[in-house]
């Protein structure tokens, strides 16, 4: 009847043992899950900009959205969205139509834009430069 004891006993203590490791486990394993926000971009979208090519044979048309993570950069931006239009338009004038045609000229062109800002800017939280509008004419 002792050893009939011990045994429940032990049983249940393994049991206990068990429940609370599992519990451990789960609650462990779900504090590890980091509940990330997305987050918060801010965006200046600039008027169209017409500039010409460096071979003298063409215009671009071009609507220009800056992102950016940070509400300081972006008043920063805006504050000088003047020098924001003549650098773009400095880079866009030394390129040939051949330069810009295709994904890859376009590609180029935002990077090439945007690490001048960033640059200029003095400010790696600008994040991406996208294309509303492209034309070539």
């Amino acid at each position: 009847m002792k050893t009939r004891n011990v045994i429940i006993i032990l049983l249940i203590l393994i049991a206990l043992l068990t429940s609370i490791g599992i519990f451990l486990g789960v609650s462990l394993y779900n504090s590890n899950k980091t509940t990330e926000k997305p987050i918060e971009t801010f965006a200046l979208t600039l008027d169209d900009m017409y500039c010409d090519l460096k071979d003298g044979k063409g215009i671009v048309k071009l609507n220009v959205t800056i992102e950016t993570y940070s509400k300081e950069t972006l008043e920063a931006l805006e504050k000088r969205v003047y020098l924001i239009k003549n650098n773009i338009n400095e880079i866009v004038r030394n390129k040939t139509e051949e330069e810009l045609k295709g994904k890859d000229g376009q590609v180029n062109l935002q990077k090439e834009i945007k690490d001048n800002l960033v640059k200029v800017f003095e400010d790696d939280r600008i994040t991406n430069v996208y294309f509303n509008q492209f034309v070539i004419q």
